[in-house]
């Protein structure tokens, strides 16, 4: 038997749950369960379980509780690790194995960590504090705390939590791990922006990152919030930190021994998927040992490249070097912050001219627009003190990340970008055909230049761009999703009671297709959280309450919905500042449910919001306590989301009875040829070039659409002469997005797999990558978990599992990613391996 209180309580036996009963049984169980194997006094449960207004049954209520507990323990008392609840004067005595509370393993974890990490074993501190956070399922006893509990004891183990986090940033920082952790670092401290030890973590992790700009902002939002909420300047340690930003202290800088020792060791994701450069073994040798100093990436990506001419001229005075200087570096911090703020990295400069990358080390769906966007936010920040010339050029090339510094990348693209900004006018952005089609959010002149390129103008919001046009995509076999949708909606109507659903399905599935046959027989509050150009990250919300209502006209609509007063007045005040993207938005959960509960009560309300997998923690908190705490009205909250939201949060509308979720899976064989035949234009198309069409769409309905618009342009000629189809870059981008949000490690055994056959097992996948066989066996169970491969069943010869990809395009893409000399090499040792008798199959099992 376990027990579980690091998220809901939780009692498992066999891996199946045990029934608790009521509240007050439930929170018996679990303030005993804090205190395992230790007596409680009848007083201290009694004042925990009712913390005031103790009626006078209070004793009998706790008895019989106590008594429930037991019928549930009692029958499993004599399995090991079973729990026996004992009267023991002057209370009682839950007695627990230790190893059977998840709460008991996460403090002996954490304590293992923190030796780890007085000791300076770095990577294994990583390891192990990792290893105790993942316990963690949501809030302490998240269930009870729901029901108004708050134990000092609560508090004690949240405070637990945030030292191990704390802990674990500092092994990871060690390790040289800062790209990784600034997302997670960012998140915590939305929640916890006073945890001075956090903001420093963070600050350093931006500071290794190239992002000084960033660094010095986040000292700054720190101290305001220090000052304005407490009334405290920051402790000493931030303030040298700060300082030592500013002068670029070399004590900030990891030293060469400590930046790659064990880097490979710890688990997670690392800057990049790793692909070894060193000579590969020969097929014999048993597993590569690879050391990490030799350790870069090197990978053939879809890049856009960023290229930025700032000629000083006036604003350098009369040339004395030290002016020049101070100017430059001006100009090099405005590039640097605003390169860094949409995902891109500089790559360095040559005097005036800078290059920044996007789509290394890590690929966006969105690089080329969001490179776009950077080149226009730097020309409109230089252009009064600089002549500024900038292009953009996006295509493939050569990419190395070493595991300690700045990516580079190779090839004819970088010579492309620097003619386009030789080219381009004064104070202008030039772009490449390829940029241009992908750059969606971005207006552009109406014709290209003559001497090549096109010229942009400027850029809109891309919560406003419809970037995959599914208006006009046929509607194909997502009637039954389409009914359930409709069937809340009626039931939202007639009980008036309000309903969460969440529409669960990969890129490109059809979730905004489903939300949106919906939406046309019904009025919607619409919002869209986006990937980038989102500063403060409320856009969602602000999208809904302009849709209700103009930021102009908010207060007379108020006024309209509420009646003239303070209650209108106050929402007025609280939803104004989500206009505002750097307002510095305070979060005010009861004014923004109230104002949806009040536009429900006027008339049904459905609420649509869209990839919230790119919200912000709050959206996504403020969703969670709307479902919790709405009032009667009739209201539906539909979200669409990719899988990655439950990484992000695995217990998502778990468990409450208001709330459904979809899971949208590909279109099936038929569903995809009536969505191809209504797509494309009119005429035969061979078996073959049929056959080769269904295989790449894969029942994707956006696949199906850029394949469609792809074929209908004349200029393909796969068409006439029946060649294999090219892949649209669109599709691309989306599959390179979903690979680089693999761990690095994950993804390079990913790699091995395109390269050693149609079927692959553990033995022979780690052959081909010479690693071991056990870590490629747990990498082929999480590319599995993934949805990358599908397993099909076990090799009838070695008895190992055999996984197939799910995609033939995920196979492709990935394959193609390997530098051309690497993927010859891995598929010799796969060749090699396949080539072998099998006749010691236990050496060759490894799943």
């Amino acid at each position: 038997m376990r027990f579980h209180l690091l998220g809901s309580l939780e009692v498992l036996d066999d891996d199946l749950p045990v029934p608790l009963g009521g509240v007050k049984q439930r929170a018996a169980l679990g303030f005993l369960l804090l205190h395992a194997n230790r007596v409680v006094a009848t007083s201290k449960l009694l004042q925990a379980l009712w913390q005031r207004d103790v009626p006078p049954t209070a004793r009998k209520m706790l008895q019989n509780a106590v008594s429930g507990l037991r019928g549930v323990l009692t029958p499993h008392g004599t399995t090991e690790g079973s729990a026996l609840l004992l009267t023991h004067a002057p209370g009682y005595l839950l007695r627990v194995d230790q190893n059977s509370l998840d709460l008991s393993r996460f403090q002996q974890l954490t304590e293992q960590g923190r030796g780890e990490l007085s000791a300076g074993n770095w990577p294994a501190a990583a390891r192990v504090l990792r290893k105790a956070l993942s316990l963690w399922r949501g809030p302490v006893l998240a269930d009870l705390v729901e029901t108004g509990i708050n134990w000092p004891e609560l508090t004690a183990i949240k405070d637990w939590r945030l030292s191990a986090q704390e802990n674990c940033f500092e092994a990871e920082l060690a390790c040289g791990r800062h790209y990784e952790i600034i997302g997670e670092l960012e998140s915590l401290i939305e929640v916890e922006p006073y945890r001075e030890r956090l903001n420093g973590q963070l600050m350093l992790a931006l500071y290794r990152c190239g992002r000084q700009v960033d660094a010095l902002s986040a000292y700054r939002r720190t101290r305001a919030a220090l000052v304005e909420g407490l009334g405290l300047e920051p402790g000493r340690e931030l303030q040298e930190l700060e300082r030592a930003i500013l002068d670029h202290a070399p004590v900030l800088d990891l030293p060469p021994s400590v930046q790659r020792r064990h880097l490979l060791a710890v688990g997670q994701t690392s800057p990049a998927p790793v692909v070894v450069t060193s000579p590969p073994p020969a097929p014999a040798a048993p597993v590569v040992t690879v050391d990490a100093r030799d350790v870069t990436t090197v990978e053939r990506k879809l890049v856009s490249v960023v290229m930025v001419s700032a000629q000083l001229g006036l604003a350098a005075g009369d040339g004395d070097p030290e002016d020049v200087d101070a100017v430059h570096q001006e100009v090099a911090s405005v590039v640097a912050a605003e390169i860094s703020r949409l995902g891109g990295v500089v790559g360095g400069n040559v005097g005036s001219v800078f290059l920044a990358m996007f789509g290394v080390p890590k690929n966006a769906e969105d690089d080329a627009d969001r490179a776009v966007r950077a080149a226009l936010a730097v020309r409109d920040r230089l252009i009064s003190v600089a002549d500024v010339q900038i292009g953009v050029a996006t295509g493939d090339s050569l990419v190395r990340s070493p595991a300690v510094g700045t990516p580079t990348a190779t090839g004819v693209l970088l010579d492309k970008c620097r003619q386009l900004m030789a080219l381009a006018p004064l104070g202008a952005v030039r772009a490449c055909t390829s940029t241009r089609e992908a750059a969606v959010s971005v207006t552009w002149e109406a014709d290209g230049a003559p001497s090549g390129g096109w010229q942009a103008v400027s850029c809109v919001s891309p919560r406003g761009v419809d970037r995959r046009a599914q208006a006009a995509v046929p509607f194909v076999e997502r009637e039954r999703e389409l009914l359930v949708l409709q069937g809340l909606l009626e039931e939202v109507r007639t009980r008036h009671r309000p309903h969460f659903v969440t529409v669960l399905g990969e890129a490109g599935v059809g979730k905004t297709r489903l939300v949106n046959e919906l939406a046309s027989s019904c009025s919607v509050l619409r919002g869209t959280a986006t990937a980038f150009g989102d500063d403060h990250g409320y856009g969602p919300l602000a999208d809904v309450v302009s849709g209700f209502s103009s930021f102009e006209t908010l207060r007379a609509a108020m006024a309209s919905l509420v009646g003239v007063g303070e209650l209108a007045d106050r929402l007025h005040a609280s939803l104004a500042c989500l206009a505002e993207p750097s307002s510095g938005v305070q979060p005010d959960f009861p004014s923004w449910r109230r104002f949806l509960e009040e536009v429900a009560e006027s008339s049904p309300l459905v609420v649509l919001l869209e990839d919230v997998h790119w919200a912000n923690d709050v959206v996504l908190d403020f969703m969670e306590e709307l479902s919790e705490h709405a009032s009667s009205v009739p209201l539906l909250v539909i979200a669409t989301a990719r899988p990655e939201l439950l990484q992000r949060r695995p217990s998502w509308f778990g468990g409450k009875r208001n709330a459904t979720t979809i899971s949208l899976e590909p279109l099936s064989h038929n569903g995809t040829r009536s969505l191809l035949d209504s797509l494309l234009p009119t005429g035969e198309l061979s078996a073959e070039l049929w056959q080769a069409l269904m295989s790449c769409v894969g029942g994707n309905p956006l696949f199906a659409t850029e394949y469609a618009r792809m074929m209908a342009d004349p200029r393909m000629s796969c068409v006439q002469n029946g060649s294999s189809l090219p892949l649209p870059p669109s599709v691309r981008g989306v599959l390179t997005a979903q690979l680089d949000s693999l761990p690095f490690e994950v993804k390079a055994v990913l790699q091995d797999a395109a390269v050693t056959a149609d079927l692959v097992s553990p033995g022979a996948v780690a052959a081909t990558g010479g690693r071991d066989a056990l870590e490629v066996a747990k990498a082929l169970e999480l590319l599995e978990q993934r949805d990358f491969l599908r397993r099909q069943g076990r090799n009838s010869e070695t008895g190992e599992i055999e996984y197939g990809f799910r995609h033939q395009l995920v196979r492709d893409v990935v394959a193609e990613q390997l530098p051309r000399a690497l993927r010859a090499a891995k598929h010799e040792r796969a060749q090699v391996w396949f080539d072998e008798p099998a006749l010691d199959l236990t050496d060759r099992r490894a799943g």
